[in-house]
C-alpha cells in the first residue's frame, strides 16, 4: 500500500491545477485520471479570466493553438442581430490539448500522474483515505475529488438553476461565434481549432422527452428558430449532456475537498466553467495546505465554503438577470423559469470638493468582521470589509490591510483628516484612490 499526502481523483483543469499547486507547496501528490489524454471534451470557449489565471500559475503556453475571439453574432434582447466586438482575452481551445497541457504541468511540478487509472469509491481509513485501484490501494491523508459530475466521493447536491440539457453536434466548417434565442431554447456555436464548428442548444428536459424519437430533428429545429445557423449541414449525430447548475451540499471537510464540477456547476450562459474550476482549484490548494500544515482548520474550511458559495450565488444572479433581458419570448416557460430582474442598487454618490470638509462613515450595510482570508499560501482570520455590493470580503488594499484604515473613521473629523491619516500608510494618490473606490461602491457615505 502506497501512502501519499494528497490523492487527486480526476485530471481535468481543476484536478490538474490543484495537484500542481500542492506539489509546488511541497506535498506528496498522486493524481488519478481514468482516461488517456488527449481526450475529447465539449465546452471549448474560455472566458477572459482564464488567461490571467494561467499567467499567475506560470502556464501561458497552455493556450498554444487556441483561436482568439473574432467577434460574436448575438441575437438576445430582441430580434436584431448584432456583431459584438472581439475580446482579445477570450479564446476557443481544443479542450483535449488544453487539458493535456495542464496535466503535464502538474507532472512537471512533481505530482505523480497515473493514467489511465480508474479509482474505485474512496473509503475513509484510520489516517485518511484508501483509494482502491485495479491492482493496488492508495492511502492518502487528504482526498481531492476532481471527478466532475461523477463526484466519486459521493454526497448530495442542490440545484441552483432550472434543469437544463445541452444538445450538441460538430461539423466541418467555419464562421463566426453565434449566440441566438428561440421560444424553447438558446443556442451557441463557435469554430474550433481543428477546423470544425460546434453548436449547442440548451433546453428543458421535458422538451427532449417529447421529441426523444428524433433528437436530430429537434436539434435542427431549435437552431432554425434562432435565425443564425442557416449555413450548417443537416447532421444526424447529435449528443446530449446535462447542463444543470448545482452545488454540492458538503464541498469540504477536514480530509476531503471537492473542486471544479464536483463542487458546483454554473449555467452554461456564463461561459465561465473553466475559469471557476481553476479558481476553485486554487482556493482548494490553500485550504488543503493550511490543514496539512496544522494551520487554522476552521478558517480554512470556512474560506473554501464561502468562496464556493459566493461564486455560485454571483453567477446565479448574473445569469437570471441576463435571461431577464430577453424580450421576444419572455412569456414562454423556458424563459420564465430562468429569468429574474437584477437586485436594485441605489446609484453611488460621487465625491465633490465640498465633501473634503465633511465627516464620513461606513454604510449601514457594511461591516468589518473577522473573515477567513488567504495570506500567502495559508488561510487565516483577518478583519475584512463586507457589503452586499462586494463579490467577496475585502481585507487588503494593495499590500495594506483595509480594516486598520477604516478604524480611523472614529477619529477623523472630515474626509481630509481621514486621507491625511491614511497617507501615513499609503502614498497620497493611493489613499485618494481608495477613498474614491469606497464611495463609488457605496461602502463609505457622508455622515
Amino acid at each position: 500500500m502506497t501512502a501519499w499526502d494528497v490523492c487527486v481523483v480526476g485530471g481535468g483543469p481543476a484536478g490538474s491545477v490543484c495537484a500542481l499547486r500542492l506539489a509546488r507547496l511541497g506535498h506528496r501528490v498522486v493524481l488519478l485520471e481514468r482516461r488517456p489524454f488527449p481526450r475529447p471534451h465539449v465546452g471549448e470557449a474560455l472566458s477572459p479570466g482564464v488567461r490571467r489565471l494561467l499567467d499567475v500559475l506560470g502556464l501561458p503556453d497552455a493556450l498554444d493553438g487556441s483561436l482568439p475571439s473574432q467577434g460574436t453574432l448575438v441575437r438576445w434582447e430582441d430580434t436584431t442581430t448584432r456583431l459584438v466586438a472581439p475580446d482579445p482575452r477570450a479564446v476557443t481551445v481544443d479542450r483535449g490539448r488544453f487539458d493535456h497541457a495542464l496535466l503535464s504541468a502538474a507532472r512537471a511540478a512533481g505530482a505523480s500522474v497515473r493514467q489511465p487509472s480508474r479509482a474505485g469509491r474512496p473509503r475513509r481509513a484510520a489516517a485518511g483515505w484508501d483509494v482502491p485501484l485495479r491492482h493496488d490501494v492508495l492511502r492518502a491523508r487528504f482526498l481531492v475529488d476532481a471527478s466532475g459530475r461523477h463526484r466519486v466521493s459521493g454526497g448530495t447536491t442542490t440545484a441552483t438553476g432550472s434543469r437544463t440539457l445541452a444538445l450538441h453536434a460538430a461539423w466541418p466548417g467555419a464562421g463566426p461565434t453565434r449566440i441566438g434565442t428561440g421560444p424553447q431554447a438558446w443556442c451557441w456555436g463557435a469554430p474550433l481549432p481543428d477546423g470544425a464548428f460546434r453548436a449547442m442548444a440548451f433546453v428543458d428536459p421535458d422538451l427532449l422527452r417529447r421529441h426523444a424519437f428524433d433528437v436530430a430533428r429537434l436539434y435542427h429545429h431549435l437552431l432554425d428558430t434562432t435565425g443564425l445557423f442557416a449555413d450548417r449541414p443537416r447532421v444526424r449525430e447529435v449528443a446530449v449532456c446535462d447542463a444543470t447548475a448545482y452545488r454540492d451540499d458538503e464541498p469540504v471537510t477536514e480530509d476531503c475537498v471537492k473542486v471544479g464540477e464536483a463542487a458546483f456547476t454554473l449555467d452554461p450562459l456564463t461561459s465561465s466553467g473553466v475559469d471557476s474550476a481553476l479558481h476553485s482549484a486554487m482556493a482548494a490548494a490553500v485550504t488543503v495546505h493550511t490543514i496539512l500544515t496544522d494551520g487554522d482548520r476552521a478558517a480554512a474550511l470556512a474560506f473554501y465554503r464561502d468562496s464556493r458559495d459566493r461564486t455560485a450565488a454571483r453567477h446565479a444572479t448574473w445569469t437570471a438577470a441576463h435571461y431577464d433581458r430577453h424580450q421576444p419570448h419572455r412569456d414562454e416557460p423556458f424563459w420564465r423559469r430562468r429569468a429574474a430582474p437584477p437586485p436594485a442598487a441605489p446609484p453611488p454618490r460621487r465625491l465633490t470638493p465640498d465633501d473634503l470638509h465633511r465627516p464620513v462613515r461606513l454604510s449601514a450595510d457594511a461591516a468589518v468582521v473577522p473573515t477567513p482570508c488567504p495570506v500567502g499560501d495559508i488561510v487565516t482570520m483577518r478583519r475584512a470589509l463586507t457589503h452586499p455590493a462586494l463579490s467577496s470580503p475585502v481585507a487588503h488594499v494593495a499590500d495594506t490591510e483595509l480594516a486598520p484604515l477604516l478604524d480611523y473613521l472614529d477619529r477623523a473629523r472630515s474626509l481630509t483628516d481621514l486621507l491625511r491619516a491614511w497617507s501615513a500608510h499609503l502614498p497620497p494618490h493611493r489613499a485618494e484612490e481608495t477613498a474614491r473606490w469606497l464611495f463609488d461602491q457605496g461602502l463609505l457615505v457622508m455622515a
